[in-house]
């Protein structure tokens, strides 16, 4: 069916608005060489209706147009000086029936500058996309090899032994432990061990995240998905540890309603964004770690078993450093060696005193409580090695009251029972205090923490007992 009078006056206004719009300039000429079709105004101040009919080297220096009618042969991006300006030309023989029926001659640039500024712009976007890339990949390594593990207690090393088995395979691990036992060492450990070391290592924080914030954190989300979003969309966590590792820590703090969603992805290797409808696929390993017993969370409906038992297909259950015995010192040493060096210090190490009172000491921050006292001692130290009055005043009581702890107190009482029960309360609390005294080195304030009084109750009872302050 042909078509109608306004149908192509119609086409041809959307082909003179493209024209007018992608190009600074174009002429057409007919196989003679004699100007059909001009958008120059602009560019050379000539109205199109003055120029049609010439012939196109009447009107545009330079031209080749007709040379290129001759030759049948394109020029593509040459440069062409037209009015002192060296422009960006293209010439294109139309061809019909192999035979040359007319020409095209644009002008993309109407100044080279132009394509070096364009040039110099897509170098510049080049360097920033590099730089973007550098920083987050950076941003998404593994800071931790089994290396990183400083550990001298069997079971330790048979955990990093089942650790390093785990990272060859794809399989889920999930990290049991207190605060401060190495979790996340595991963790970077595994990732960097695996085969999927070259890909990001992206760690979160389940308990830093607000509630209605955790879908848009993990998934990403679309442009305008909702109140607020930025107008260029997000790119999710989930994403973001694409062929990677993603590492959810504090896992016990994952809200029920992401608990379902997260399975799904895991189930299918697939999501979505929020506000999006597209389906991504997901290629990520999962290891999570919580220092609470998930098991209970799921007794009692708090965490869903499903995920768990998904999450959980090896298990790694670290002890507390009291229960490693053997690490504390070898790890106090190694702490006293990294902030001697950054402090310029010439510490060696620890006193026997003072490594009494680390060893005797529960601990219950772990490592990282370790990591911390020791950093306060390297910065106290007046002395070539860490003494017992450079550490907390905590820990250094503590040896003290677990000896004391370990007096007999059967053996404070007489052997002949030759006084009154008051008398004999009176001669035993003498006897505590004054070993008490005397296990504090004479200091009233230390012996009063053992014996778990105030300090003004101590002097009131060295007072009625008649035992002199030295």
């Amino acid at each position: 069916m042909d078509k109608s009078y306004e149908q192509l006056k119609w086409e041809m206004e959307i082909i003179d608005e493209f024209i007018e719009k992608a190009y600074e300039g174009l002429i057409i000429i007919d196989k003679e060489g004699f100007i059909i079709k001009f958008k120059y105004e602009r560019f050379l101040d000539v109205k199109e209706e003055d120029v049609i009919g010439k012939h196109v080297t009447e009107v545009v220096e330079n031209t080749r147009l007709h040379i290129v009618l001759k030759t049948g042969m394109p020029e593509i991006g040459d440069i062409q000086n037209i009015k002192g300006h060296n422009c960006v030309t293209s010439r294109v023989p139309i061809i019909r029936n192999g035979e040359v029926v007319g020409a095209v001659g644009t002008i993309l640039f109407k100044d080279i500058l132009e394509v070096k500024h364009l040039s110099d712009h897509l170098e510049q976007m080049k360097r920033h996309v590099k730089k973007y890339k550098q920083e987050l990949k950076r941003l998404n390594l593994a800071k931790y090899s089994f290396e990183s593990i400083l550990t001298g207690d069997p079971h330790m090393l048979s955990l990093i032994d089942s650790a390093k088995k785990a990272a060859e395979g794809n399989v889920s691990v999930y990290i049991e432990g207190a605060s401060g036992t190495g979790k996340e060492y595991f963790a970077h450990a595994i990732h960097e061990a695996s085969l999927r070391r070259y890909g990001p290592f992206v760690s979160i924080n389940c308990a830093s995240i607000p509630k209605d914030l955790f879908e848009s954190e993990l998934f990403g989300y679309e442009p305008g998905a909702f109140t607020g979003a930025s107008t260029h969309g997000r790119i999710g966590k989930f994403e973001l540890a694409n062929g990677g590792t993603i590492f959810l820590d504090e896992l016990s703090s994952l809200p029920l309603e992401m608990q379902a969603k997260l399975l799904r992805v895991i189930e299918e290797r697939e999501m979505e964004r929020v506000g999006g409808n597209g389906r991504i696929d997901i290629d990520v390993r999962f290891i999570s770690a919580s220092n609470e017993e998930l098991h209970e969370l799921v007794n009692q409906g708090r965490f869903r078993s499903d995920l768990y038992y998904r999450l959980k297909v090896v298990h790694l259950q670290l002890p507390p450093l009291k229960d490693r015995k053997r690490d504390i010192m070898l790890l106090a040493s190694h702490f006293v060696t990294v902030f001697a060096k950054e402090n310029n210090s010439n510490l060696e190490g620890f006193s026997k005193e003072a490594k009494h009172c680390l060893e005797h000491y529960a601990w219950p921050g772990n490592v990282r409580e370790l990591r911390n006292v020791v950093e306060s001692a390297v910065n106290l130290s007046k002395t070539k090695q860490i003494i017992v009055s450079d550490l907390p005043d905590y820990i250094a009581h503590e040896k003290i009251i677990k000896e004391t702890q370990k007096l007999n107190l059967m053996s404070l009482i007489p052997e002949k029972l030759d006084k009154d029960l008051y008398a004999m309360m009176d001669h035993v609390e003498k006897e505590l205090i004054e070993r008490a005294i005397m296990e504090a080195d004479g200091s009233r304030t230390k012996a009063a923490q053992i014996l778990g009084i105030h300090r003004t109750a101590l002097y009131k009872k060295m007072a009625k007992l008649g035992i002199e302050a030295k």
